[in-house]
């Protein structure tokens, strides 16, 4: 199951069924991920904070529409725990090299 929730806890994965669907799709169970949600404007060509706001304030049923005319894409800045274990205390550029390669396997030992 993926959740999506802002900084200050509140789920609002139903705002965004596509990413939610390719999350469900590609990410293995137990990865928690830090990161932003961003929204391409085609019109304008660039990313649109207006369009986020839009599309964030869109329940479920209104989401889906919006998807062809604003898509969002979830860009990841950090992996926290992955597999069960909390990597925080990990060093940042270990952390980093888990999220870049996708990898499966445990950051070393702090």
């Amino acid at each position: 199951m993926v959740l999506v929730q802002t900084r200050r806890g509140v789920l609002v994965q139903d705002r965004w069924p596509a990413l939610v669907a390719a999350a469900e799709a590609q990410s293995p169970h137990g990865l928690v991920l830090d990161g932003e949600l961003v929204v391409w404007d085609a019109e304008a060509g660039r990313l649109s904070f207006e369009a986020l706001q839009r599309r964030a304030a869109t329940r479920a049923r209104g989401a889906a529409g919006l998807v062809a005319w604003w898509p969002a894409y979830f860009v990841a800045f950090d992996v926290l725990p992955q597999d069960g274990q909390v990597l925080l205390t990990f060093p940042y550029a270990e952390r980093r090299a888990l999220l870049e390669n996708r990898r499966t396997c445990s950051p070393s030992t702090p």
